[in-house]
């Protein structure tokens, strides 16, 4: 809280069109409002903060990349075929982005200039959603984001490429803070794919990455979103997205979560037209003392809607996982059909989950479902492969692999599955 007017400082010296300066006042406001979360508050009474609060963060400045860590970014990130727009440290790195040319009915323009150029669509986001319920990283994003991408696909456009989002952060020397905000619209009748990357060059790094990124996906649309994490082992990633669904819209999701010291993504879906479909398959793979921690919360406001979530973890070491999800079934929203599973591989000695599936229904007319499992390997299963001469080591890998790859096989799209594989590799390989 004391590093605020540090962090507020280069603000005050640009020139923000009204409207934007009375935004940020207002998450500034909120945000003193709510403070830091403490384990005192019901949604982050198992996450605790007092890690992310040890360190002082200075603005994130853009940073001086080596050729070896540019190679890097291109071998890890960037795929030739696709629309990138690369972040380094949360500015825009136009050398290693590739969206020049952009296929007809494809709009991607830097938040900066879709602020200048016509504010309207973002104004329009922004306004679905009460400020005062604004949870406190929402507002602090608000308060200080700089940088950010402004993604449109209009009426009945078919987006044929991967848009790839890559925000990398690379902090030497010292603890940086970056707030990145991404737009996300797509009109009716259209469809993409997304894939938003978060990613650390050094895992010794330590930085707080507050991202937001809000999606309004119009009627009939279908919007295909991935959103990997695979941030340093000492960083702070504390992540929202914000989905909002008009009528017969789809939203298909994957989450993630393979990175950062602690890690929290909250995903909120509005079902706010009749016949929208919202799909919501989750990953978060942790070992050493890694803590993820996955919020979800689906509100059903009309009827004749669907959702379906599916979130796995695997825990190895002494790391921790939370798993709250949430859906609202409102009394107009008759005929819902919602389903919600969580299930957890456990295999450290001192690892732990916590998980909450949760329903709040308040029509009658509906068919909801939700579940958690946790458990470990089966032995039976282990020996037999170490009786085929697999190490037990392989053996437990090979298991985990097939714990997870039926969600992976979910993911639409060879590229981003490749992409998702490469980050989770790392968890993978520490196990046994």
């Amino acid at each position: 809280m004391e590093q605020l007017d540090a962090l507020t400082g280069p603000l005050a010296k640009e020139t923000s069109p009204g409207w934007l300066r009375q935004t940020r006042q207002a998450g500034l406001a909120r945000f003193r409002q709510l403070g830091i979360p403490t384990v005192k508050d019901e949604e982050w009474k198992y996450t605790n903060l007092a890690p992310l609060t040890a360190y002082r963060y200075a603005p994130a400045a853009r940073s001086a990349l080596s050729p070896a860590q540019r190679k890097d970014i291109l071998d890890r990130c960037v795929s030739k075929g696709d629309l990138n727009i690369v972040f380094v440290n949360g500015a825009l790195d136009k050398e290693l982005s590739s969206f020049g040319k952009i296929a007809g009915g494809v709009e991607i323009l830097p938040l900066r200039d879709a602020v200048e150029n016509d504010p309207a669509p973002l104004q329009e986001i922004w306004a679905r959603y009460d400020p005062q319920k604004d949870s406190a990283f929402v507002a602090l994003n608000k308060a200080l984001t700089q940088e950010g991408i402004y993604i449109h696909i209009k009426d009945k456009t078919i987006a044929d490429q991967v848009i790839h989002v890559v925000h990398v952060t690379q902090a030497a020397g010292e603890q940086i803070a970056a707030f990145p905000h991404t737009f996300i619209r797509l009109d009716r009748s259209s469809e993409a794919t997304v894939l938003e990357t978060h990613a650390g060059l050094n895992d010794e790094s330590i930085y707080f990455a507050d991202p937001v990124t809000d999606i309004l996906i119009g009627e009939n649309a279908t919007l295909h979103y991935s959103k990997a994490q695979k941030e340093s082992l000492k960083a702070f990633h504390m992540g929202t997205t914000r989905v909002w669904q008009k009528r017969d819209s789809t939203f298909d999701g994957f989450s993630l979560a393979a990175g950062g010291a602690i890690a929290r993504n909250n995903l909120d879906i509005v079902l706010d037209g009749e016949g929208a479909s919202a799909i919501l398959n989750g990953l978060y793979s942790v070992y050493q003392e890694q803590l993820v921690d996955n919020h979800t919360s689906v509100d059903h406001r009309v009827p004749n809607a669907t959702s379906n979530q599916l979130y796995k973890g695997v825990l190895n070491d002494a790391a921790r996982a939370v798993f709250n999800g949430k859906i609202f079934v409102r009394p107009a929203a008759q005929k819902t059909n919602s389903y919600q599973l969580n299930k957890n591989l456990l295999l450290g000695k001192d690892c732990r989950v916590d998980t909450k599936p949760q329903l709040e229904i308040f029509a009658d007319d509906v068919k909801c479902t939700h579940g958690a499992t946790i458990g470990q390997l089966d032995e039976d299963e282990l020996f037999y492969l170490q009786a085929r001469c697999i190490s037990r080591k392989d053996a437990v890998r090979l298991l985990t692999q097939g714990f997870v790859d039926d969600l992976i096989g979910k993911i639409p799209g060879e590229s981003i599955r490749r992409r998702i594989s490469r980050l989770l590799a790392p968890t993978i390989e520490a196990l046994g």
